[in-house]
């Protein structure tokens, strides 16, 4: 699956609690627009925590039938965050 460049804005509760200490995770992700949910890849060269929000990372969709076209530049997801049980707002810059 081919990769792209985003910022992940983490929410003020996750900030508050401690950003993660992880550099790859997968979690559910979806467009701002649509109920539809897709298992999100995010890859950290530090993590979160190191980084501190906004985070950068490397994203992809897992599955193969997954709206990879709709990952461009300027597009918005929201993840979900585990400990939280909010989201976080990803937002692909290439």
């Amino acid at each position: 699956m081919p990769e792209h460049l985003a910022r992940i804005f983490w929410s003020d509760e996750q900030v508050r609690r401690g950003l993660p200490a992880f550099t790859r995770t997968t979690d559910p992700a979806w467009f701002e627009s649509v109920t539809e949910g897709w298992s999100l890849v995010c890859r950290f060269h530090a993590s979160p925590r190191e980084q501190g929000s906004p985070s950068v990372a490397q994203v992809a969709f897992v599955e193969t039938n997954a709206p990879h076209a709709r990952l461009t530049a300027g597009a918005r997801l929201n993840l979900f965050e585990r400990s939280t049980r909010r989201w976080a707002t990803v937002e692909i810059i290439e």
